[in-house]
């Protein structure tokens, strides 16, 4: 009788053990040599791109070394470690008649500065002694009573704690805010009439009064839109007589909501 061989039940795949080890140790190879990539990219700019050079450009006022001294930048100091806004405001402070500023790295050393001038469009007296001011408000510097009448004046205000390269402020007890006497300056200057002011008045509590051509009181709101009430005044001047002058309200209309003109 034949006998049955017996069938040997099927092996079972082995499972190859997962060695963590390996896996945990190329992550930190990876980032081991991450760091080691930061650290020479970091060493070769300190190292390297160090300032030598200086371009300044924009400047009239000033010269390129009174530009280049006030940034505080000396020959030899790393370019990428120079905090270019801290610069910025440096250069502004110490010449206050640049009004803004660009500065950017020329690699590998060069550092390229240009800078934007501003001008005196008025003057605040105060305490005798005249205050120039920009359009933007930036107090420009100090000068004589006498000098002062070159210059616009901006009446019936007072400067808190005013000094050379700082904001005009007003106090908050004031008629007007240093913000709408700003506004009218700059409306002023956008439309190129900045030449023909004579003078603002802000000793009015409701109203301010603006010296115009030479020839002209103009009447206005402290919260108006002084860049449409420019727009009507030079509307309404080349109705008149060449030699007319007077006062003109804008404050009142005439009945056919004209601007109301009393000649002098």
């Amino acid at each position: 009788m034949a006998t049955q061989r017996r069938r040997r039940p099927p092996r079972r795949p082995r499972r190859r053990r997962r060695y963590h080890g390996r896996g945990r140790l190329t992550v930190l190879t990876r980032f081991l040599s991450f760091l080691l990539i930061c650290s020479a990219i970091a060493a070769a700019l300190i190292l390297f791109f160090k300032t030598q050079d200086f371009v300044i450009s924009g400047n009239v006022r000033y010269t390129e070394q009174e530009v280049i001294d006030s940034t505080g930048v000396e020959v030899g100091d790393n370019m990428f470690l120079l905090n270019k806004y801290a610069i910025s405001r440096q250069i502004m402070k110490e010449l206050p008649y640049v009004e803004n500023v660009s500065i950017r790295r020329s690699l590998p050393d060069t550092l390229v500065i240009a800078v934007e001038e501003c001008q005196a469009v008025a003057v605040i007296l105060q305490a005798g002694v005249g205050w120039l001011v920009s359009s933007s408000g930036k107090l420009l510097e100090q000068v004589t009573a006498t000098q002062a009448e070159a210059y616009p004046r901006i009446s019936g205000v007072e400067l808190l704690m005013p000094e050379e390269g700082g904001t005009m402020e007003f106090p908050a007890s004031g008629n007007a805010t240093e913000e709408q006497v700003l506004s009218l300056l700059q409306a002023l200057e956008s439309r190129g009439l900045l030449e023909k002011l004579g003078g603002i008045d802000c000793s009015g509590s409701d109203e301010m009064e603006m010296e115009y051509d030479g020839r002209f009181r103009v009447v206005m709101h402290y919260d108006d839109n002084f860049d449409q009430d420019l727009n009507m005044v030079e509307q309404v001047i080349p109705q008149l007589q060449s030699n007319q002058t007077g006062t003109l309200l804008l404050t009142m209309f005439d009945t056919t909501g004209e601007i109301r003109f009393v000649p002098d």
